[in-house]
């Protein structure tokens, strides 16, 4: 009876910005109005969970729409890196392989995505929703869905950990059959999913590292006048000069938001940038190394196979 009566959430429910792109049986398809792409796939399982997989190729910061949802989030990511916001104004960052689960006390006020993407799913127990059908149906597998992770101190803080060994299976599946497999399929491996998540245990965990929203802007303003001036050679010092920050927080902060040094990253964004330059446009190669800061063509060269495995003109050549 549960599964016949699931239904369809209101446009609250996925907050600012949300519209319905397509609603069917299996699931409901939402696209937000965002600079990119920003698209959730909603399938209703059971009354009360939701398993909701998520494409984002954007910059946006997205709010959370209802923060005094009595929920339990599972969240996976399988690219990208999330930004959460607490409403404490502290922030940290979720790495792709991480898995996190949180409670009522810890909804992000906001997220966004560092990289400009991000794909993942969340399974979402909304505990005033589920109904005694679908208590009793987990109940059967020793399954107390309303206070699974109770073991985990939810109530306090995030549970962070690197996805176990036994439940990357699960999550590959689950990315691979999006869009394929119907509810039915779900069900079962959601049955899976909360089957290992109950066998977690506090020790399994680590520190999320969090930091102050204001330093977090900090390192992004100089991230942007970095990648703004990539023809030229600016020194992190000497932006540092005018802001309230030393070298050695700004590379420690700037390595939890974006997996890399300063200098790596640039690296591998200006080679990136040139891979598309490559790819999509006739300039030749001297041009390309030259708007990018590089006036020696062999010390770009050598960049560039360091990011990629070849040589720019391999690459021009294999991709035209």
């Amino acid at each position: 009876r549960a599964i016949l009566m699931i239904q369809h959430h209101g446009l609250e429910w996925y907050g600012e910005g949300a519209t319905f792109a397509e609603v069917c049986n299996d699931y409901t398809k939402v696209e937000y109005k965002c600079n990119g792409i920003g698209v959730l796939y909603d399938y209703a399982l059971f009354l009360g969970i939701d398993l909701i997989f998520m494409d984002f190729n954007c910059t946006d910061t997205f709010r959370e729409p209802i923060p005094n949802k009595n929920i339990i989030e599972i969240r996976h990511y399988q690219k990208g890196r999330v930004e959460f916001e607490l409403r404490n104004n502290k922030v940290f960052h979720m790495k792709e392989g991480e898995l996190c689960i949180n409670a009522l006390a810890n909804i992000p006020a906001a997220y966004s995505f560092p990289f400009g993407y991000g794909v993942g799913l969340s399974c979402v127990i909304d505990k005033d929703s589920v109904d005694a059908e679908t208590q009793q149906i987990f109940s059967y597998y020793n399954i107390d869905v309303l206070n699974l992770g109770r073991e985990l101190e939810l109530e306090k803080k995030w549970f962070l950990c690197r996805t176990p060994q036994r439940l990357l299976h699960i999550f590959d599946e689950l990315y691979a059959a999006k869009g394929i497999e119907g509810r039915n399929y779900f069900r079962i491996k959601l049955l899976e999913l909360f089957y290992h998540i109950k066998q977690l245990r506090i020790e399994d965990q680590y520190e999320a590292t969090y930091y102050a929203k204001e330093q977090i802007e900090i390192i992004k303003r100089i991230r942007q006048q970095l990648i703004e001036n990539l023809d030229k050679k600016i020194s992190i010092e000497e932006l540092l000069r005018k802001e309230p920050m030393s070298k050695v927080t700004f590379q420690a902060i700037f390595k939890q938001i974006y997996g890399d040094t300063p200098y790596a990253h640039i690296k591998k964004y200006k080679m990136n940038l040139a891979a598309v330059y490559l790819q999509e446009t006739d300039q030749s190669i001297t041009q390309i190394a030259g708007e990018l800061g590089y006036s020696n063509i062999s010390k770009f060269a050598r960049a560039f196979q360091e990011v990629f495995g070849m040589l720019p003109k391999d690459y021009r050549k294999a991709k035209k």
